[in-house]
């Protein structure tokens, strides 16, 4: 099996997958608060960030990129009413 970024970094198993923004950041699905959003953003950067100057380095860089849009998105509240919505209908793109 070959290496799994997002299984061994984010403990996200392949049935979860794709991941939409609040299990990328590992979070409640629809959390509200701002402040809960934003820490486990950096939090989880930061985890994926010590990987940065590794063998799998273009893996991290990827990810911290899906985090950094996921982190975005649920920050703004008119991009979180949107993908809100559209994970509700399930159309979100993860």
């Amino acid at each position: 099996m070959g290496f799994d970024p997002y299984y061994q970094w984010l403990s996200i198993h392949p049935s979860e997958r794709p991941a939409d923004y609040y299990r990328l950041l590992g979070i409640n699905r629809f959390e509200s608060n701002p402040e809960v959003i934003s820490h486990a953003a950096d939090r989880v950067m930061l985890h994926v960030r010590t990987f940065q100057h590794g063998k799998h380095s273009d893996d991290s860089q990827r990810i911290l990129n899906e985090l950094a849009t996921a982190s975005r998105t649920l920050l703004n509240p008119g991009l979180k009413a949107t993908y809100d919505q559209e994970l509700k209908i399930g159309r979100a793109h993860v």
